[in-house]
């Protein structure tokens, strides 16, 4: 396989594994609202799938990396 080949299988790899994340931490949200009333930990999980949305879907990242090439 090529490295590119290597690349796009890593990113799609990476793709499904935060949007597992993201479903098992919604449905999460789910049932943790139906238990309990507070507000605090359901802000808390809002905040670490904003993390993973921000990071690794708009790639925000790549804004404190350095390019090669131009």
């Amino acid at each position: 396989m090529s490295s590119h080949g290597k690349s796009k299988a890593a990113a799609i790899r990476t793709s499904l594994t935060v949007a597992i994340v993201l479903a098992v931490l919604t449905i999460g949200e789910y049932f943790l609202a139906l238990v309990y009333s507070g507000a605090a930990l359901l802000l808390l999980m809002g905040l670490v799938k904003a993390y993973f949305v921000v990071n690794f879907f708009m790639h925000i990242s790549r804004l404190w990396t350095v390019e090669k090439g131009h």
